[in-house]
C-alpha cells in the first residue's frame, strides 16, 4: 500500500471506534506516558492538543503543568512550519486553529526547538522502527529534524495503530518510542 493508502485506511479504523473506548485506551496510554521515565525526567514538555479520536492527551497536559513542566502545544503556519508555544491554561490560552484543531492563541510567544526535552508525536499508522504516518502536512518530520540530540520522542497511538513496517522516504523522522495501551515499542528491541 502507499503512504496515502495507509494514511485513509487507518483513519477509516481509527474514526470507526467508539468515543468510550477512545477515552478509556487514552487513559491507558496517558498514565504510561506519565510514568515515563523520560516524561518524569522533562522540564519542557511538546505535546499535541487532541481532537477526534486521535489518543487524548488532556491528562498529559494537566499533569505537566501540575508538577511544573513548561507545557508546548503546536501551532501550525500553514505551509511553512510548526512551533512549540508554553500554555499554561488549555482553557484560556488555546483557540480553534489550523484544521479546526485548538491551537495557542496569537499572542503568545514559541520556544526554540532547542529548549524541549520530550515531544509526544500523533501519528494515523506507527511502525516498530518509530517510523510514522502522519496526516501529510510534514509538519512533525521538520521539526523533528529540528531537535537537538537531548530530546526525548514518544509517539502515542492505539494498538491497532502499530503495524511491523512501513515505507519511510529520506525525509521522515522515526521517534524513539511508541506507546500504545498494550506496550512500550523501544525501536531495535521486541518492546516492554
Amino acid at each position: 500500500m502507499t503512504k496515502k493508502e495507509l494514511r485513509q485506511k487507518a483513519r477509516e479504523i481509527r474514526d470507526s471506534i467508539d468515543t468510550d473506548s477512545v477515552i478509556l485506551l487514552s487513559g491507558i496510554i496517558q498514565d504510561k506516558v506519565c510514568n515515563h521515565p523520560w516524561f518524569e525526567r522533562s522540564k519542557t514538555v511538546f505535546v499535541y492538543v487532541s481532537a477526534g479520536n486521535e489518543v487524548r492527551t488532556n491528562d498529559i497536559i494537566e499533569k505537566a503543568i501540575r508538577t511544573g513542566k513548561r507545557v508546548c502545544v503546536p501551532r501550525v503556519i500553514p505551509r511553512v512550519k510548526m512551533e512549540a508555544v508554553p500554555i499554561s491554561n488549555p482553557e484560556n490560552d488555546l483557540q480553534t486553529g489550523f484544521f479546526g484543531i485548538l491551537e495557542p492563541k496569537p499572542h503568545l510567544r514559541p520556544v526554540s526547538e532547542k529548549e524541549t526535552d520530550l515531544v509526544i508525536v500523533p501519528g494515523l499508522v506507527f511502525d516498530l522502527n518509530g517510523f510514522r504516518i502522519g496526516y501529510g502536512g510534514g509538519y512533525y518530520d521538520k521539526y523533528l529534524a529540528q531537535l537537538p540530540d537531548t530530546c526525548k520522542t514518544i509517539g502515542i497511538a492505539f494498538e491497532f495503530q502499530v503495524v511491523d513496517e512501513l515505507p519511510a522516504e529520506a525525509h521522515d523522522r522515526n521517534v524513539m518510542a511508541v506507546i500504545t495501551e498494550k506496550r512500550v515499542i523501544m525501536p531495535g528491541t521486541q518492546g516492554i
